[in-house]
């Protein structure tokens, strides 16, 4: 398995420039900022670990933030399901989730497409909150949503609608209802509707490009600098 780390944008949790409730309780910034993720090789298993912009916790949650939802929906075989619930994005076909985490401030659950769920240990480690899952340590294809928490919704992102209100986000009609994802090209995601995992190959492509340009370059100083 290749360790795998990406980074996204600050700021950019508004979805297709989504509204937030209207309630005092989300006027604070920040909390539902997908900043980071990680998918790495622990012994024989993987550690998955999200970072937010920050954790606000006027909830009291026992894992110390109480306002956003975070799904992270995990590509192991061919096939799958395609419809990410809660977030309400789709994959690309051939390409859907087997296993599913879903973290919130008091619990963090593995799903699989059958329905079946059950609970999973979760820790924060500095600004990282951090899952170890039954998966062996391969190299997989990760989805990556987060949106604000709702205790009422099966998964638990609260919805979009036109107009918004006190308690929902104000977005078009059939909008995602995560507010930031992780994306190489999230406004293509929101647009269309459909997430595109990401995967180690990924973290390769610099190295393959400076390779190509390395060897470029021993062509070029071989042809300057001949053999005498």
């Amino acid at each position: 398995m290749i360790p795998l780390l990406f980074s996204d944008p600050v700021g950019d949790d508004h979805g297709l420039g989504y509204a937030y409730p209207a309630a005092a309780l989300f006027a604070e910034a920040g909390f539902a900022d997908l900043t980071g993720f990680e998918a790495l090789r622990r012994g024989e298993r993987v550690v998955l670990r999200v970072r937010l912009n920050r954790y606000p916790d006027p909830g009291n949650a026992p894992h110390g933030f109480s306002l956003a939802t975070i799904g992270i929906f995990v590509d192991t075989e061919s096939g799958g399901q395609e419809e990410l619930p809660g977030a309400g994005f789709r994959t690309p076909e051939g390409q859907g989730w087997d296993w599913a985490y879903l973290l919130t401030g008091w619990k963090a659950e593995e799903h699989r497409p059958n329905g079946s769920a059950q609970v999973v240990p979760i820790t924060r480690n500095g600004d990282w909150l951090e899952l170890s899952p039954s998966l062996p340590p391969r190299d997989y294809g990760y989805y990556v949503t987060v949106g604000l928490y709702d205790p009422f919704t099966p998964w638990h992102f609260r919805p979009v609608r036109p107009g918004g209100g006190t308690w929902t986000i104000d977005g078009p009609v059939g909008a995602p209802a995560a507010v930031d994802v992780l994306s190489q090209s999230q406004n293509q995601a929101y647009q269309s509707g459909v997430l595109q995992p990401v995967r180690a190959i990924q973290n390769r492509i610099p190295w393959a490009v400076l390779s190509a340009a390395l060897g470029v370059l021993f062509i070029l100083l071989a042809f300057r600098f001949p053999g005498r």
